[in-house]
């Protein structure tokens, strides 16, 4: 994957070349990314438990796939969102989330669930704010209110 930024941290044409690369830990979250002059290339070591790879990314978009024969870097999928985000608080009314990973741990309202099967599907039956947060990497961090209103309203 190309990053539209790094001609802006390339060397100048006719100058001396430059590498780009990145540090990354075991499960792929990019921790740095970088350009230098390529004989300073080998210079560039990662601490203890990170690792090196000449590529470039964006250090909050992309993720390093280790799932390979080579490591590659892609770009972290998003989860969609809700279906709605407003729903009535009669215990019957759902607002699903889908395409999870699965297991994944969702907070809601700050308690931690554990969803299986990549589906989530929230129903209340007071009226009520569910504020829902997952941070499951490689995807991208979500949060999204899902609002339950009196069916009277």
């Amino acid at each position: 994957m190309t990053n539209p930024f790094a001609a802006s941290f390339a060397p100048p044409p006719g100058s001396v070349s430059g590498r780009f690369f990145l540090f990354h830990d075991a499960e792929g979250r990019i921790l740095q990314t970088g350009c230098v002059a390529t004989h300073d290339y080998d210079h560039q070591t990662p601490s203890p438990g990170v690792f090196k790879l000449e590529a470039t990314a964006d250090l909050w978009r992309d993720y390093v796939d280790l799932s390979g024969d080579a490591p590659a870097v892609r770009e972290r999928p998003a989860i969609r969102g809700f279906d709605k985000t407003r729903i009535l608080a009669d215990d019957t009314d759902t607002a699903t989330l889908r395409g999870l990973p699965s297991p994944c741990t969702v907070l809601v309202n700050g308690v931690a669930h554990t969803v299986d099967g990549g589906e989530l599907a929230l129903s209340c039956h007071l009226p009520i704010r569910l504020t829902v947060v997952i941070d499951a990497f490689p995807y991208l961090p979500f949060q999204e209110v899902v609002t339950c209103v009196s069916p009277s309203a």
